[in-house]
């Protein structure tokens, strides 16, 4: 059961990134908030959605250094995010309520350290890219209406 319900939320975060409720608390959370692009990637995706945010951003090469970071960033969510489901899938389902709630907290505080990583990356980049890069980088990380 563990292993079905932490699966899907391997994803970076992108800020894993980023990134990490049971499947019925994203169910939930998603009826409540409006979803950000970056939270649905997953980890084999990431290199995937990395090399894309770099096109559609139009990293230039001075700003190479800095989306490194950011790159870095997502990497690092997804397999903080991978280990820890690879952890909970070997581990018995008889927890009950206790380990599932046990789980999910441990991937809230995953999520949360990976919005934090990202936003550490993320917030230098942003800070050097022109008008049209900050307005393309708000449509690709802002909550879609």
């Amino acid at each position: 059961m563990t292993h079905r319900l932490f699966k899907p939320f391997l994803f970076a975060v992108f800020a894993g990134c980023l990134i990490a409720a049971p499947m019925a608390a994203r169910a939930a959370a998603s009826d409540e908030h409006k979803q950000h692009r970056h939270d649905i990637v997953q980890g084999p995706h990431v290199e995937g959605h990395i090399a894309f945010m770099h096109a559609e951003l139009g990293i230039t090469p001075e700003q190479e250094t800095l989306w490194a970071h950011v790159a870095a960033a997502m990497r690092q969510d997804v397999k903080n995010l991978e280990d820890a489901e690879a952890r909970t899938s070997e581990e018995s389902n008889s927890g009950g309520a206790v380990s599932y709630l046990e789980n999910r907290a441990m991937f809230a505080k995953l999520r949360a350290q990976g919005e934090d990583r990202f936003l550490k990356a993320f917030r230098p980049l942003y800070d050097n890219l022109s008008d049209e890069q900050k307005a393309k980088a708000d449509e690709l990380l802002m909550p879609r209406d």
